[in-house]
């Protein structure tokens, strides 16, 4: 009799917990929050000169999960440079910011955030790094980014701005 009311009590509290839980929505169209912007100096292997290693931290909601590419979908996206990370740079001249549009862009693509193919809601932080070879970089190099992500449907997040950052500083 005892372990029945145990297995009664078990059930009704796993219930009542079930109940408390609320289930995350999120919009099908991605949401980012900046978060940060960082950078480390570092020897270029082959060089042997110094880059700095600029790394942008945004935070990532999405509502059916979709966001990210596997080795496939990033080789179809590569042959039209349709980049699922989209950055556009801003370099500081004569204390106003001007977009730069360098020779070889710095978008990029992310790998699947989730590898199943439920259409479930995902929250994270994304960390992306780009490099700037001190030889090929302004010296005191001021930049900021605006970013946009874009998910497998083609639906493109709303735009951030990083803060600025200060470049080929030594």
């Amino acid at each position: 009799m005892m372990k029945k009311v145990s297995v009664f009590l078990f059930l009704l509290v796993l219930v009542g917990l079930w109940g408390c839980y609320d289930e995350v929505s999120f919009d099908n169209k991605p949401s980012i929050v900046f978060v940060s912007l960082t950078k480390e100096i570092r020897l270029d292997q082959f060089s042997g000169s110094k880059k700095d290693s600029v790394i942008l931290t945004i935070k990532f909601q999405d509502g059916d999960g979709d966001l990210g590419l596997n080795e496939t979908e990033k080789t179809k996206a590569e042959a039209t440079n349709d980049f699922n990370y989209i950055i556009r740079l801003f370099r500081k001249k004569n204390g106003v910011f001007k977009e730069f549009i360098p020779d070889i862009p710095y978008s990029g693509y992310f790998p699947r955030l989730k590898e199943d193919a439920s259409k479930r809601p995902i929250e994270g932080t994304l960390a992306y790094t780009m490099q700037f070879p001190h030889p090929f970089t302004p010296v005191k190099d001021s930049l900021k980014f605006e970013v946009t992500i874009k998910d497998r449907a083609g639906n493109v997040s709303n735009a951030i701005e990083s803060s600025t950052i200060v470049l080929n500083e030594f």
